[in-house]
C-alpha cells in the first residue's frame, strides 16, 4: 500500500472527469416542494380528523418513499417508464386504503410491515433508471440506501439537538414551543429527513461517501463475537426457540442486520485494500447467521406443525427462506472469490440478482396474503 507507483495506479483508475465538475442539476427546489407536500399529508390526521392508528401504519412509507422517488424520477425522459412508476406508487396507496379497519388482523400487519420493501422495490427502478437490468447500478442502488440511512440518522440527531435547544431557549422567557414543535416541525423533520439525506447524497456528497462499507466493517468483527458467544451461551443454558416467540423474533432481526452489514461491507469492499484476516471474520459472521437462520426455520416449522397455519408464519418463513438462499449464495460465492481464486463471477452480481426475487415477495405479503386469509 506505501508503493508511490500503487498509489499512482490506483488514483488513474478510481479518477472520475466529472468529479471536477460543477453539477448544474441543483434539484433544492424541488427537494423544497415535494418536502413540504409531504409533511402536509402526513398532518392529514389532523386536517381530516383521521385516527393516527389507523392513518400512520398504513402510509408512513408511502409518505417517506414517494418524495425520493419524484426526486429521482426523469420527466425528460422515459415517459412511459414513469407513468408506470407513479402508477406503482398509486396503486400501494389504494392498496393501503383499502385495507379493512381490522388491528387485530395479523395479515394486514403483515402487509403493512412488507409495504416498505415494496416501496425501496419502486424506488429502486426510479433510481437506476432504464439501466434496471445492469448488476452495478442495482449495487449503487444498495449502497445508496446504506449511505442514506446513514445520513438521515446524522440528521435525526441533529434534529433532536436543535429542538432541545430551541425549546430550552423559548422556555428561557417564559415560551413553551413544545407542543408547537412537536406538531409541526419535528413531524415536518421526521417525514423529509430522508429525502434531504438522498438530496445531500445526490447533489453535495456527489454519491461519493463510504459510510456504509466503514461502519459495516468495524462492527462485522463486533457482530461475530456476539453471535459466537450467543450460541455458545445459548447450548450451556439450554435455551430453545421452539416456544418462545421473542426468540424468532430477535433471530430475524438479527438475520436482516446481518444481511445488510454483508451487502454493505461486500459492496464497498475496495480489492488494493484487502484484509485476509476480516475476509475470514466475514465468513465467520455469515457462517455463524446461517447456523441461527436455520435453528429459527426449524423453530418456526416446527410453531406450523404444533400450532397450525397463520399469516404470520407465512410471511416470517417466506422471508426467512429467502435471506437464507441468498445468504448461502453470497458466502459460497465470497468463498470462490477470496480464498479458491475463482473471479468468473463477482459477490456483487450474487446480491443484485436475487433483488428482484425481494421485490415479488413484497408483492405477494402486500396483495395476496390478506387476500389469500380473508384480510384476517
Amino acid at each position: 500500500p506505501e508503493s508511490e507507483t500503487l498509489k499512482t495506479w490506483q488514483a488513474r483508475l478510481k479518477h472520475n472527469a466529472n468529479n471536477n465538475a460543477s453539477r448544474k442539476d441543483n434539484k433544492l427546489f424541488l427537494v423544497i416542494v415535494i418536502t413540504l407536500l409531504a409533511g402536509i399529508f402526513a398532518k392529514f390526521p389532523v386536517i381530516f380528523s383521521l385516527s393516527n392508528d389507523w392513518f400512520y401504519p398504513r402510509f408512513l412509507p408511502i409518505i417517506l418513499i414517494t418524495p425520493i422517488i419524484l426526486y429521482f424520477i426523469d420527466f425528460k425522459n422515459g415517459g412511459l417508464r414513469n407513468r408506470l412508476l407513479l402508477a406503482g406508487v398509486a396503486f400501494c396507496a389504494l392498496t393501503s386504503w383499502q385495507m379493512p379497519e381490522n388491528i387485530n388482523s395479523d395479515s394486514i400487519t403483515m402487509s403493512q410491515i412488507h409495504m416498505p420493501l415494496l416501496m425501496l422495490s419502486l424506488l429502486g427502478f426510479t433510481f437506476v433508471g432504464a439501466n434496471w437490468r445492469r448488476t452495478t447500478k442495482r449495487v449503487e442502488y444498495l449502497g445508496y440506501l446504506g449511505e442514506v440511512f446513514i445520513i438521515t440518522i446524522l440528521i435525526f440527531l441533529g434534529g433532536g439537538v436543535l429542538t432541545a435547544i430551541s425549546i430550552s431557549l423559548f422556555d428561557l422567557i417564559d415560551i413553551d414551543v413544545s407542543q408547537f414543535y412537536m406538531d409541526y416541525v419535528i413531524i415536518f423533520g421526521l417525514v423529509v429527513a430522508p429525502t434531504v439525506a438522498s438530496y445531500v447524497y445526490d447533489f453535495i456528497l456527489n454519491r461519493e461517501s463510504n459510510f456504509a462499507n466503514t461502519l459495516a466493517s468495524i462492527f462485522i468483527p463486533l457482530f461475530f463475537i456476539t453471535i459466537a458467544a450467543y450460541l455458545v451461551a445459548t447450548i450451556y443454558q439450554g435455551k430453545t426457540p421452539y416456544n418462545d416467540r421473542e426468540f424468532l423474533i430477535i433471530f430475524n432481526g438479527l438475520l436482516l442486520v446481518t444481511w445488510a452489514m454483508s451487502v454493505f461491507y461486500i459492496i464497498g469492499h475496495n480489492p488494493l485494500k484487502e484484509s485476509k484476516l476480516m475476509n475470514a471474520i466475514h465468513i465467520g459472521l455469515l457462517a455463524s447467521t446461517l447456523v441461527v437462520n436455520a435453528i429459527a426455520l426449524s423453530a418456526i416449522l416446527y410453531r406450523w406443525v404444533e400450532l397450525g397455519t397463520t399469516p404470520n408464519r407465512v410471511a416470517v418463513t417466506g422471508a426467512n427462506i429467502l435471506i437464507f438462499i441468498h445468504l448461502i449464495q453470497i458466502t459460497h460465492q465470497y468463498i470462490q472469490n477470496n480464498f479458491l481464486g475463482n473471479t468468473q463471477r463477482s459477490v456483487e452480481s450474487t446480491i443484485a440478482n436475487f433483488l428482484p426475487i425481494y421485490f415479488l415477495w413484497s408483492v405477494v405479503v402486500v396483495v395476496a396474503l390478506p387476500i389469500a386469509f380473508s384480510f384476517s
